[in-house]
């Protein structure tokens, strides 16, 4: 069994190359100091838009330009 997403945790969010990008605090994603979005059930919003989804740990981003449906991974902060 996988381990799931607990919207009360702290999470740093690894691009596919395991680069910190940014990071989600209780269900609410930073980059910085900027919130810049959200993960809504199994919904990931960036900028106010759905921009992507949340399966697991895994949040599949359809936003980035450049990268079709680039596949980042949560990673639980101790």
């Amino acid at each position: 069994m996988s381990e799931q997403y607990d919207p009360q945790g702290s999470y740093d969010l690894l691009d596919p190359e395991g680069i910190k990008i940014g990071e989600l605090r209780k269900g609410r994603y930073f980059e910085g100091d900027w919130e810049v979005g959200l993960i809504d059930g199994t919904v990931f919003h960036y900028n106010g838009e759905p921009a992507g989804r949340l399966d697991g740990l895994t949040v599949t981003r359809d936003d980035m330009p450049d990268q079709l449906m680039t596949q980042c991974q949560l990673v639980r902060q101790e």
